[in-house]
């Protein structure tokens, strides 16, 4: 029966949509039968329900491809151990999701496809993502971090990366969103949905952002008797900067939604982290200033990835999502 179901899924996700298309809307959740992916479904059930909106919940069962002559390669049909498993893991999440969103519409996806590209591919119909930080482990695992971040840089929308210990949180318990921002587009986009996202969930949002001293291009000049730098000035003029960011985020329908303003001297990265200890969401976007398009994930969202307590939001552009729609596109047919 899964076979069937594996089979017919990835004939679907060889057609699936452009990211932009008039699909379906709905929140896609990868789960694997661990407690990093039952968090994430946890999560997924909570957020679709909060947009009113489907879930779906998508298994992957990494079928090796299998050269063929004169042909093109041919991914291997699931055993039925295999089959089996993923017909148990989807049951127990389609229970687990009923249990406490029993009027959320919900569907199943077994995909033949490695994690990374079957959440890649299904991200193009989706309105947002969602996988655990990581997976079972060893040979068993199936998310891995790695395919945390591999989602992340590839994903046709925003991406939710939900840390184990976040199955504990209860959404009445989130108070405070925080995200990170610069002068760049992909922050305007990451500033954009926290400003929504705590607006469904009746929290605050902490706008921060972390400047430096810049550094003379001649390293000589900071010896120089006349080289000084006004950080009050700085300080100040960061500030109105991120206060007019977010000005021009609101839009004027999000006027509800309590901002607080966090301008420091700091590595971003240890900034964010810092004021993400008692936050119940982290919004970040997927590349800073100087981004290079070549990269999977700038620095800092990597920094944040890898070490924040609360569940991680990687939001993008719209330019963005044209640019790693292709690169994902690449990554799924070379999988």
């Amino acid at each position: 029966m899964i076979g069937k179901k594996a089979e017919e899924t990835q004939n679907a996700e060889s057609a699936a949509p452009e990211a932009g298309s008039a699909a379906q809307r709905e929140v896609v959740v990868g789960v694997d039968g661990s407690a990093p992916s039952r968090a994430a479904l946890d999560w997924a059930a909570e957020a679709a329900v909060r947009r009113g909106i489907g879930l779906r919940i998508v298994c992957a069962l990494s079928m090796p491809l299998v050269a063929m002559p004169f042909s093109a390669p041919v991914r291997v049909a699931p055993t039925p151990e295999l089959a089996d498993r993923a017909e148990v893991v989807l049951t127990r999440a389609v229970e687990r999701v009923a249990e406490v969103a029993p009027a959320l519409a919900v569907r199943t996806q077994v995909s033949s496809l490695e994690p990374a590209p079957a959440l890649i591919v299904a991200s193009r119909q989706a309105e947002l993502v969602v996988v655990g930080s990581r997976g079972l482990g060893g040979t068993g695992s199936v998310f891995l971090g790695s395919v945390s971040v591999r989602v992340c840089a590839h994903g046709a929308c925003p991406v939710v990366v939900v840390p184990p210990g976040d199955e504990r949180r209860r959404p009445q318990e989130r108070r405070r969103v925080v995200v990170g921002v610069d002068d760049s587009a992909h922050s305007g986009a990451a500033l954009r949905f926290a400003l929504g996202e705590a607006a469904r969930l009746g929290a605050e949002l902490r706008v921060v952002h972390a400047w430096h001293v810049p550094v003379p291009l001649d390293p000589l000049a900071l010896g120089a008797a006349d080289y000084a730098v006004d950080q009050q000035m700085l300080a100040e003029r960061a500030e109105g900067r991120v206060r007019a960011l977010v000005q021009e985020a609101r839009s004027g329908f999000l006027d509800q939604v309590a901002v607080d303003v966090v301008v420091v001297k700091d590595h971003p990265a240890h900034a964010l982290l810092t004021e993400a200890q008692e936050a119940d969401l982290v919004v970040i976007g997927s590349r800073g200033r100087g981004g290079f398009r070549g990269l999977l994930l700038g620095s800092v969202s990597q920094a944040v990835l890898h070490h924040a307590s609360a569940p991680v939001v990687v939001a993008r552009t719209g330019a963005e999502h044209v640019v790693d729609e292709e690169a994902g596109k690449e990554h799924a047919e070379r999988s």
